[in-house]
């Protein structure tokens, strides 16, 4: 089978599998605090490690030991070192009066980010249509996050700056300080997933498309992290699923459904990762990220505002246009190879 082919056929394991994801995530934590998304996060990690465990696993002379590797294992620390910082910092920003329009609108920057880190890393260049799509894809990402469940208006606006005035002007050198820590801990974030991104295209590009070995060891490495940083979290949201009773609830249902799709999805993920670059890789998520979105309108019957749409749109016209630019870069990079 050609890469086209196994694109395509990922892609249906992506959509599938993490629209699905989202969706019983959604009707999981609906009624239940932060815990049980902690407890989920874990337990996906370790489902996906348990289940490709037999893969790496050699039984000799009554002895178990890993096989052998075909990537140093230093490069999947360093994969782990990358998530974690990424994960900790965006979820610690809120401390640092860091509101949620503006982690949304960083977090938006996704898909620029890892467009920059690879022109400047990997020497990446972009035709002007991918870079036009990019930031048509930043622009709808943020109207749509602010403006999910109330329309723009110029006076709403004009009232929000009025309001950051007033409280900046009331604001002390100590909350100046401390909104300036969250700002730098945002960008830290969406550098470190950027880098993530970037990092594993160049893992699979030296070392082979392993994404097997990649999936298990990030798993299984981050599983200590879990336990030490977030084990009391962890047991919490344990307890608020089973709850008093030991009948099989809807929640357990959607808790194993959840479970099962993750998994379908970060295989799809990492197969994806290992056929096309991060630039290419971070669109494709973006996008499934908005067919959540709709699928989430539809299915419960949430409601999404008439400027919402209008960055839905804007999001579907970007990737039109990516996949438009990216018909070109093989020839554009020969020409300028020749040029140089």
């Amino acid at each position: 089978m050609d890469s086209s082919a196994i694109v395509m056929n990922t892609l249906v394991f992506v959509f599938g599998g993490c629209c699905t994801n989202v969706l019983t995530l959604e009707d999981l934590i609906k009624d239940k605090n932060s815990d049980i998304g902690t407890l989920v996060t874990f337990t996906q990690f370790l489902f996906v490690a348990l289940s490709l465990l037999p893969g790496f696993v050699l039984f000799e002379g009554g002895m178990i030991r890993l096989k052998q590797l075909n990537v140093p294992l230093r490069v999947y620390i360093w994969s782990v070192i990358l998530f974690y910082i990424s994960s900790s910092t965006n979820n610690s920003v809120f401390k640092y009066n860091i509101s949620i329009p503006l982690h949304v609108v960083f977090r938006c920057f996704g898909t620029v980010i890892t467009m920059i880190i690879g022109w400047l890393i990997n020497k990446k260049r972009y035709s002007r249509l991918q870079v036009i799509s990019a930031c048509l894809l930043t622009i709808g990402a943020i109207v749509t996050s602010l403006y999910r469940d109330h329309e723009f208006s110029l006076e709403a606006v004009h009232s929000w700056w009025v309001h950051k005035r007033y409280l900046a002007e009331k604001s002390d050198h100590q909350n100046d300080t401390t909104f300036l820590i969250g700002i730098c801990l945002l960008v830290i974030s969406s550098i470190s997933s950027a880098l993530l991104s970037v990092y594993n295209e160049w893992t699979y590009k030296t070392y082979g498309k392993y994404w097997q070995e990649n999936l298990f060891y990030t798993h299984f490495l981050s599983l200590p992290i879990f336990i030490v940083k977030d084990g009391t979290h962890i047991m919490t949201g344990y307890q608020q699923l089973m709850g008093s009773s030991f009948r099989i609830t809807r929640s357990h249902i959607a808790f194993a459904l959840n479970i099962i799709t993750q998994n379908i999805c970060i295989r799809g993920v990492n197969i994806l990762a290992s056929h096309t670059n991060a630039l290419t890789l971070s669109v494709i998520l973006t996008v499934r990220k908005f067919v959540s979105l709709l699928l989430s309108v539809v299915i419960y019957k949430n409601v999404l505002s008439y400027t919402s749409y209008v960055g839905v749109a804007i999001v579907f016209s970007g990737t039109l246009l990516y996949i438009l630019g990216s018909r070109r870069p093989s020839s554009m990079v020969s020409s300028t190879k020749k040029s140089q």
